[in-house]
């Protein structure tokens, strides 16, 4: 799948640039799920909601649980656009909590972080409601939600203040594992090699997530995990890229730290395909082999 993004002219573009990225049109010959609920209430938080929508396996529980953070640049895409994909998985055994989080400009850095790790930690005490076992619980994400899976390992298993945890701050979360599909991890690298997304990089990535300090921000852990100094507390971790992507550079050198770190890692380049390849295995051939390596780890890490 080749994602063409829409040219920008400022920031304020961004809410109506959504509509243009919706993927709520892949949702055709959807998994098969035993229950799904949307809109659950995660957080409330300054009069804006933190929701997201659970779905359980068939099957008897517990079952592991999946923490979904979709993509978007941390400024479009929804649960919705995801909701086939991750369906997948809660296809498979899992019990899928997929994020819907704070957007920018509306609700910029650090709203997204702080809404995953709540989020987390959320998990840890109320999962067992929707037949979830916490203690087998996966954090897994595409692009930007790659990133703020990898920024919320950093946060949770080695600097929990990094955001503000608010009443849930202090409740400890471990993760068993780690799915990150073609993230964000090094925000100077991507200055440095924007490729086809340069307009991307430097206005959404930068200035409407960052903020106008961007360049005091973006070597910081909760922004570039690749330089968080708890590399060595990760868990395992499976990093998935198409050979296509403009951001394989990142995946290499998250993949490259984490084994520094002597962290289980497992890296995927996937031949032929682009950003978001993923989100169409009903749609083109030659996904599929890969969806399955990936359940393939994911059951082996959870038990």
């Amino acid at each position: 799948m080749e994602l063409d993004l829409p040219a920008l002219q400022s920031i304020d573009e961004l809410p109506f640039i959504r509509e243009a990225l919706d993927f709520s049109h892949l949702n055709t010959d959807m998994p098969s799920v035993a229950e799904t609920h949307e809109r659950v209430l995660i957080r409330k938080r300054d009069g804006w909601d933190l929701t997201a929508e659970i779905y359980v396996p068939h099957g008897d529980g517990p079952f592991p649980v999946m923490l979904y953070i979709h993509g978007g640049a941390w400024a479009v895409g929804s649960t919705v656009g995801v909701r086939r994909k991750t369906m997948r998985m809660a296809e498979q055994g899992f019990v899928v909590v997929n994020l819907d989080y704070s957007l920018a400009p509306e609700r910029p850095f650090p709203n997204a972080p702080e809404d995953v790790i709540y989020a987390a930690r959320w998990i840890t005490q109320n999962i067992g409601s929707f037949q979830g076992d916490a203690e087998r619980l996966i954090v897994s994400g595409d692009s930007a939600g790659g990133n703020l899976s990898a920024a919320a390992i950093h946060t949770l298993h080695g600097d929990p203040d990094a955001v503000d945890g608010g009443d849930l701050a202090g409740v400890p979360v471990r993760f068993a594992g780690a799915l990150l599909y073609y993230g964000v991890f090094d925000f100077p690298l991507a200055l440095e090699e924007p490729l086809s997304n340069q307009e991307w990089v430097e206005m959404v990535f930068h200035r409407a997530y960052l903020g106008p300090d961007y360049l005091k921000r973006n070597r910081e852990p909760v922004v570039s995990p690749i330089f968080s100094p708890y590399l060595d507390k990760f868990p395992p971790c499976y990093l998935v890229c198409g050979d296509q992507d403009s951001l394989l550079s990142n995946t290499l050198a998250m993949t490259k730290a984490l084994a520094n770190a002597n962290v289980p890692t497992t890296l995927s380049v996937v031949a032929g395909f682009d950003h978001t390849f993923d989100y169409v295995e009903h749609r083109l051939d030659g996904v599929t082999p890969e969806i399955e390596r990936i359940i393939g780890w994911l059951k082996d890490v959870t038990g």
